[in-house]
């Protein structure tokens, strides 16, 4: 939703949007309580989306989670999505959690997911002032970075609601819960992200750091992405995970430049029809 907000207006008029918050996230509806929120739902979530509108090929620009959900979502569906913009993507959560528990053992898995998701319990949400002093929460380093403050400012005023004492943070408490069934085996992600046949620009954030304990699995990833697209680009971005907000001046002329090589693969591709 976020990349609609200051990167948007800086890309060529001719391009239509749509924006979402997945469920959970911004504006959107909480998902029904013990329902977990995995990328493989995130990725049913676009589908909904794109059923609903009836389209048939459409391309896609995503950021960090919504990054590894777009290029899942276009090697499940290869023949829909005709371009793929990828912003310091992020490893789905099944690569992640084996950091948080052992994942030699899928009773453990399973058992952990178990735990987690039968803890329903409504967590009290804690109450701000005013959208400000919410954002301060926001500014404060996670995982190496830091946001800014108009950065941070931006994000709150969309992921809050007001309330008659104040504002909270519309989240839905559950997303912190790292939590699946199972260990989806490496292989099967790979192979997903091996039917890729659509462009793709991957852009990386220069000082971002905030997978440095999974970059084998991510920089893996992201070579399977890059290998199968046709045509491609790969190009790094002046700033931190979210590059987009603290500079999207040039990301937005990293994307034109993109765009500019697809135009000229396709008139490539029909001259010699």
């Amino acid at each position: 939703m976020f990349l609609s907000l200051r990167l948007a207006p800086l890309l060529p008029e001719n391009i239509h949007f749509i924006a979402i918050d997945f469920p959970g996230h911004g504006k959107s509806s909480h998902r029904w309580p013990g329902m977990p929120y995995t990328h493989f739902e995130f990725i049913a979530d676009v589908k909904k989306v794109v059923s609903q509108l009836g389209w048939e090929k459409f391309s896609i620009i995503a950021h960090s989670l919504g990054a590894n959900v777009a290029s899942l979502y276009a090697g499940a569906f290869p023949d829909e999505v005709e371009k793929l913009i990828a912003i310091d993507i992020r490893p789905p959560s099944e690569v992640l959690l084996p950091k948080v528990i052992s994942s030699d053992n899928p009773a453990d898995v399973l058992a952990y997911y178990a735990r987690q998701m039968s803890d329903n319990k409504t967590a009290t949400p804690r109450i701000y002032k005013t959208v400000e002093s919410a954002a301060e929460r926001r500014q404060k380093t996670f995982l190496s970075y830091t946001l800014r403050k108009e950065d941070a400012l931006l994000l709150t005023s969309r992921a809050t609601k007001k309330t008659s004492d104040g504002v909270i943070f519309s989240h839905d408490p559950l997303l912190r819960a790292l939590a699946v069934p199972f260990i989806i085996p490496h292989w099967s992600l790979i192979s997903v992200l091996s039917k890729i046949q659509c462009a793709v620009l991957v852009l990386e954030a220069t000082e971002s750091k905030l997978f440095e304990d999974f970059e084998q699995a991510r920089m893996e990833h992201l070579g399977v992405i890059y290998e199968h697209a046709n045509p491609k680009m790969w190009k790094s971005v002046k700033g931190n995970h979210h590059a987009h907000l603290e500079n999207p001046e040039q990301v937005a002329l990293q994307i034109k430049e993109f765009l500019a090589l697809c135009r000229s693969h396709d008139y490539s591709l029909q001259s010699k029809l």
